[in-house]
């Protein structure tokens, strides 16, 4: 699958869950190499793969957008850049990114009729092997 694909297909599922107005999505996605965004981020080597920056945009690490971890990174990512004008406090917009990015991994996996249903956690432990 393509990034803009991929990008049509997340703005599609963004718009049917959520009450964002995606025709309002303007930010450009800067695929790099993880290095970058963990220099970016942490300075260093740290798990950081993707960010949100109000100036820049979206950053994500090259990978396979094929798979439905992958997938749910960029969506919350593009979920933190409609919220970027929100006035709540962060830990309320991680709060729902994390819940989105859930509900998409669940709707995929339901829809792809896998036996075990992913999840951020599952995600993220399949990311560290």
């Amino acid at each position: 699958m393509t990034l803009s694909n991929l990008i049509y297909i997340l703005l599609q599922w963004i718009s049917i869950n959520t009450n964002y107005d995606t025709s309002k999505f303007d930010f450009p996605i800067n695929v790099v190499e993880p290095k970058v965004i963990q220099e970016m981020v942490c300075g260093g080597k740290c798990p950081v793969i993707a960010f949100f920056s109000d100036e820049h945009g979206i950053f994500i690490s090259n990978s396979d957008y094929n798979d439905p971890c992958n997938q749910s990174i960029l969506l919350h990512e593009i979920i933190h850049s409609f919220q970027s004008d929100l006035k709540i406090e962060n830990a309320f917009k991680e709060k729902e990114a994390y819940e989105l990015q859930n509900k998409f991994l669940e709707e995929l996996s339901i829809k792809n009729d896998m036996i075990d249903i992913l999840n951020i956690k599952k995600c993220r432990s399949k990311q560290s092997n």
